[in-house]
């Protein structure tokens, strides 16, 4: 047996004794499930969104949206009309 190939079935079997424990496996999450769910709000308490609940002010949400695109689109022209003038293409 050569030496690479004395060495490489070495490092192969610390690799699988250290992918193979020996120690039984704990599933704790799966046996404390049902305790779990049990300390759960009712259902109809249960929100996937609990900030926003409609009805909603359509001036105000409307008017949040056009702020928000302006600002964004607002520093975004001004940031080119100040490189621009900046660099001396527009004069």
């Amino acid at each position: 047996m050569s030496l690479i190939a004395a060495r490489t079935s070495q490092v192969a079997s610390r690799v699988v004794a250290r992918r193979m424990s020996t120690a039984p496996k704990m599933h704790k999450a799966k046996d404390e499930w049902a305790e779990f769910i049990k300390g759960r709000p009712p259902l109809d308490h249960l929100d996937e969104h609990k900030c926003f609940h409609p009805p909603f002010n359509a001036a105000v949400v409307g008017g949040g949206i056009i702020t928000a695109w302006l600002i964004g689109y607002g520093s975004m022209a001004f940031g080119f009309y100040h490189q621009q003038t900046k660099q001396g293409f527009w004069k």
